[in-house]
């Protein structure tokens, strides 16, 4: 399905709504069968559209929501959970800007979630914008978002995320290499402590 049609922006919307006050001014003030059938085609577009965008998940949201469900997991140090959310293979970066794969299965008993035990840290994740994406070809996306630890002493690690998920054999996308930069300069790496 269209990414159009799953995950229109906001100016199709903008752009039938528009649409439909015009037609339903003009079907208002001319009640024949030939000014209410442009307002009525609109209207099932409209509400068609927003049907589907509802119903059916774009990549870039079931990208969202994966990395929620990763911060979650993470929140809860729940390596199980996280791991049904990655790929088979994870590629991380480190602040030195070399890739490191891990399999799913050291992902889950890597020495960072003692770390998050330990210092019982709070995971969170936000602001995530439609600008921040990227689509290197149809079966990747990209995005970006923020996200943040917070130990128990009350320091808060601040991160910039670019996570990319890759499509499966089942369809679905799940995460399959992450960087991670400096909060204000996007452009300087910076690796999360004891990960990877």
């Amino acid at each position: 399905m269209p990414t159009l049609l799953t995950d229109p922006p906001s100016s199709v919307y903008l752009v039938l709504g528009g649409l439909l006050i015009v037609s339903g001014l003009i079907a208002a003030q001319k009640p024949d069968r030939r000014a209410v059938i442009p307002f009525v085609v609109v209207f099932f577009l409209l509400f068609g559209l927003f049907i589907l965008d509802r119903v059916l998940e774009s990549p870039r949201e079931e990208a969202e929501r994966r990395s929620y469900l990763l911060a979650l997991a993470a929140d809860a140090k729940n390596p199980e959970v996280f791991a049904e959310q990655i790929a088979d293979q994870l590629v991380v970066y480190t602040a030195g800007g070399e890739a490191k794969t891990l399999t799913r299965q050291e992902v889950k008993e890597h020495r960072f979630w003692d770390a998050l035990r330990n210092f019982e840290v709070r995971v969170a994740v936000w602001d995530f914008s439609r600008d921040d994406v990227n689509y290197p070809d149809e079966n990747t996306v990209e995005i970006g978002f923020m996200g943040k630890g917070e130990v128990r002493s009350g320091q808060t690690i601040p991160v910039y995320i670019r996570a990319t998920y890759r499509r499966q054999p089942d369809g679905s996308f799940k995460l399959s290499a992450l960087r991670t930069f400096e909060p204000l300069n996007r452009s300087q790496p910076y690796a999360i402590p004891q990960f990877p």
